[in-house]
C-alpha cells in the first residue's frame, strides 16, 4: 500500500510538471499581429511578432508600421509614414528606420515596365541607423528633404550624429537650409573644443563657442570683419554639476551673466536654435518609441555648469518664497485690474492711496520677486552665485520698509507715507535667501491687510450702487402704479376707484417708511423686499382694475338658451345664479376689503393668488355639476365660507 501510495504521488508530481511546463513554453512562445495599429497620432498596417508574459504584451522580434494612401494624394494631399525594425524584450534593438512624408501629386502619370508612375512634391522626413535596448548606438542621420516631382530639391535639414549606447561621441555635424553647426565630444559625452556655427552662404554672422571638458569658456561672433567675444564661465574654477544643452542650459548662462556682469542680453545667436530644432526631430522618434516599448532615444547632449546648491533651510526659504509670492501677485493684480477700484479712486481719496501703494509694492518689490519666481521655476538658480545674483535683481529698487505715495485728486496731489507693518526685524541691507524670504512674507502680509480694508470699501461702494439702482427702480414701479391707477380710475365704479386710491396710499406710505431708514445694510435689505412688494401691488391694481371686465366675462358665460312658456320662444337667462350672486355679493366685496384696508406684503401676492384662481374656479364651475353646491349656498353670507365651497382656500390671516 505504501509503495503505491509513492507512485501517485509520483504520477501526480510529473503530470504538474508537464503541465506547467507546456503552460511556460505556450508563454513564451512568440506570436504575430498582422493588421492596423495606433501609436500617438500614428494609425496604420503593422506587422510585428511578440510575446504575452503574465498578461502583459511584450514586442520582441520584427516590427513594421506603414501608412500610405494613393486615393488621397491623387484628390489633395496625403500623409504617410513607414517606421521598420525590431524589438528585443519590450525594448527597441538593431537597426531602425523612420521615414515620415507629406505630398501632392501634379495629377500627370506614366506607365513604366507594366506600372503606372505619378510624380509627387512635398517634404520627406528619415532617420536611420542602430539602436542598443533603446538608445541610439552608431551613427544616426535625419534628414529633411524638399522632393520635387519625385526628386530631392533641397535638403532642409540634415543631422549626423555618432552614439555610444546613447552617449554622442565625436565628431558631429547639424545643418538646416541656412546654418552650419560643427563640434564634438569627449567619450563621455560632454561637449568639448570648438562648436563652430556658420551662415551655409557664407554670408552672416559666424558663431563660435569654445568647451572645455564640457564647461563654456567663451563665445565668440564675428559679424561683417567684427569680433565680438563674451567670456562665459572661463575663471570659473568651482564646483560644478552636469546638465543636458538644452534650453535650461541657454538660461543657466544668462542667469550666471546677469549675476556676475548684471547683463540681461541674450547669450549666444542662433546655435541653440538649431540644437533645438535637432532636439525636436529626435523627440519625435522617442515618442514612437516609448509609446511601444522602453525607449531613451532623446540625444542627451553634456555640458558642465557652475553649481551653487541649497542648503535644506535654503530649500524651505524657496518655498516659501513661492508661496509668499503667489499670493501677492494674486492679491496685487485683482486691485490693480478691478475695474470698481479704478473708478473708485478718482473720487476717494483714501481708496486712490491704498491703490497707489499696491501699484508701487509690484512695481518695486513684487516685480524683482517675479524674476527670482522664474529662476527657481525654471531650475536655474543654482547655476549662479546668489548674492550678486539677487544684488542685480534689486539694482534699480533698493528693498526698503517705506514707500512714499503722491496721490493727484481733483488737480491737487497729496503726499502720503506708507509703512511696511513688521519691517523691523528685516535688514535689507543683507542679500541672501532667508532676507528675501523675509520681505515676501512681510509683502503678502500687508497686502492682506490693505485686501481686507478694500474689499469693505469696495463692498459698501458696491452696495451704495446697488442701492442707488434699486431705489431707482422703486421710483419706477411706483409712478408705473400712479400712472396705471391714475388712467383707469376715470372710468371705473366708485368701489374699484375707492380701493385703488387706497392702494396709491399703501404704496406711498411703504415708500415714506423706507426712506426713514439710514444704515446701509439695512436699506438695502428693505428696498429689495419693497421692490418685490411694489411689483405685487402693480399686479394687484391690475387684477383689481380687470375686475368689472371678468365679472361681464362669467356672466355672459353663465346664460342659457332656456324655453320661455309665456313668450313661446327661446331666451337668454342667467343660469346658476347662486353661484354668480355669493361672487358678486361675497367674493368680490372680501377682495377689496382686503386691499383696501389691511395692506401686508405677504397679503398682496395671497390675493393676487386668490383672484387669479377664484376668476378660474368661477369659469370651471359653469360646467360642472353644481346641484349640490347651489343648496348650500342658499343661507350662506360669510366669504370665506363662500371660498371654501368653491374649494379656495381664504387668506391666512382670515384662516382659523
Amino acid at each position: 500500500m505504501f509503495q503505491f501510495t509513492q507512485s501517485l504521488y509520483r504520477l501526480t508530481f510529473i503530470v504538474a510538471f508537464l503541465l506547467f511546463y507546456n503552460f511556460s513554453v505556450e508563454a513564451q512562445e512568440k506570436l504575430n499581429y498582422q493588421g492596423p495599429l495606433s501609436v500617438g497620432n500614428y494609425t496604420g498596417d503593422a506587422n510585428y511578432a511578440y510575446r504575452i508574459i503574465d498578461s502583459d504584451t511584450l514586442f520582441d522580434g520584427p516590427f513594421r508600421l506603414k501608412r500610405a494612401n494613393l486615393d488621397a494624394l491623387l484628390q489633395k494631399q496625403d500623409y504617410t509614414f513607414d517606421f521598420s525594425g525590431s524589438f528585443q524584450d519590450n525594448y527597441p534593438n538593431g537597426f531602425w528606420k523612420f521615414q515620415f512624408g507629406q505630398f501632392q501629386s501634379n495629377n500627370e502619370s506614366q506607365v513604366v515596365d507594366y506600372q503606372y508612375r505619378v510624380a509627387i512634391s512635398g517634404v520627406q522626413e528619415e532617420a536611420s541607423g542602430n539602436i542598443v535596448l533603446g538608445k541610439p548606438d552608431g551613427s544616426w542621420i535625419y534628414s529633411v528633404n524638399k522632393i520635387e516631382d519625385s526628386k530631392i530639391s533641397e535638403t532642409l535639414f540634415k543631422s549626423s550624429i555618432i552614439f555610444d549606447k546613447g552617449i554622442p561621441q565625436q565628431n558631429f555635424r547639424i545643418e538646416n537650409d541656412s546654418l552650419i553647426l560643427a563640434g564634438r565630444f569627449l567619450r563621455n559625452g560632454l561637449t568639448h573644443d570648438e562648436w563652430s556655427l556658420f551662415d551655409s552662404s557664407g554670408i552672416g554672422v559666424d558663431e563660435s563657442w569654445f568647451f572645455n571638458d564640457g564647461l563654456l569658456q567663451k563665445i565668440r561672433i564675428e559679424s561683417s570683419g567684427s569680433i565680438d567675444e563674451t567670456p562665459i564661465y572661463d575663471n570659473y574654477a568651482g564646483q560644478t554639476k552636469i546638465i543636458n544643452l538644452d534650453s535650461r542650459y541657454i538660461e543657466a548662462l544668462a542667469i550666471y551673466q546677469y549675476a556676475i556682469l548684471n547683463s540681461d542680453r541674450p547669450v549666444g545667436g542662433k546655435m541653440q536654435s538649431l540644437l533645438a530644432q535637432n532636439a525636436r526631430y529626435y523627440k519625435k522618434i522617442d515618442d514612437i518609441l516609448s509609446e511601444l516599448g522602453e525607449s531613451s532615444f532623446l540625444p542627451e547632449f553634456k555640458v558642465k555648469v557652475p553649481y551653487f546648491p541649497f542648503s535644506k533651510e535654503e530649500e524651505q526659504q524657496i518655498n516659501q518664497i513661492l508661496a509668499d509670492y503667489n499670493a501677492a501677485e494674486l492679491i496685487s493684480k485683482s486691485f490693480l485690474e478691478d475695474t470698481q477700484l479704478n473708478i473708485l479712486k478718482l473720487s476717494d481719496q483714501e481708496a486712490a492711496f491704498k491703490y497707489e501703494v499696491i501699484n508701487q509694492i509690484s512695481n518695486d518689490v513684487l516685480n524683482p520677486l517675479k524674476q527670482l519666481v522664474l529662476f527657481i521655476n525654471n531650475k536655474v538658480l543654482e547655476f549662479a552665485p546668489r548674492k550678486n545674483l539677487l544684488e542685480s535683481l534689486w539694482n534699480e529698487t533698493k528693498p526698503k520698509s517705506e514707500f512714499n505715495i503722491e496721490v493727484a485728486l481733483d488737480s491737487v496731489k497729496i503726499n502720503r507715507t506708507f509703512k511696511l507693518q513688521s519691517s523691523n526685524t528685516i535688514d535689507f541691507s543683507v542679500f541672501d535667501l532667508k532676507t528675501m524670504q523675509n520681505i515676501s512674507t512681510t509683502i503678502l502680509a500687508n497686502l492682506e491687510a490693505i485686501k481686507a480694508e478694500l474689499n469693505q470699501t469696495l463692498l459698501n461702494e458696491k452696495r451704495q450702487q446697488e442701492l442707488i439702482a434699486l431705489e431707482e427702480k422703486l421710483i419706477l414701479q411706483r409712478n408705473e402704479m400712479h400712472n396705471y391707477i391714475d388712467s383707469v380710475g376715470v372710468e371705473s365704479s366708485g368701489n374699484i376707484k375707492r380701493t385703488l386710491n387706497s392702494l396709491k396710499k399703501h404704496a406711498d406710505n411703504a415708500l415714506s417708511n423706507y426712506s426713514a431708514l439710514t444704515e446701509l445694510n439695512t436699506k438695502l435689505s428693505a428696498g429689495q423686499k419693497l421692490l418685490s412688494c411694489y411689483l405685487q401691488i402693480n399686479k394687484l391694481a391690475k387684477n383689481i382694475a380687470q375686475l368689472p371686465e371678468q365679472e361681464d366675462t362669467i356672466k355672459e358665460k353663465y346664460k342659457d338658451r332656456i324655453w320661455n312658456p309665456f313668450m313661446a320662444t327661446l331666451m337668454d337667462e342667467e343660469v346658476k345664479k347662486r353661484i354668480t350672486s355669493a361672487y358678486r355679493k361675497f367674493i368680490i366685496p372680501y377682495f377689496l376689503k382686503h386691499a383696501e384696508n389691511e395692506f401686508e406684503c405677504n397679503q398682496v401676492n395671497q390675493l393676487n393668488d386668490l383672484m387669479s384662481m377664484t376668476y378660474q374656479r368661477m369659469l370651471e364651475l359653469r360646467v360642472e355639476n353644481t346641484s349640490k353646491l347651489e343648496r348650500k349656498l342658499r343661507k350662506v353670507t360669510d366669504p370665506i365660507v363662500v371660498l371654501e365651497l368653491f374649494e379656495l382656500q381664504p387668506l391666512t390671516t382670515d384662516q382659523e
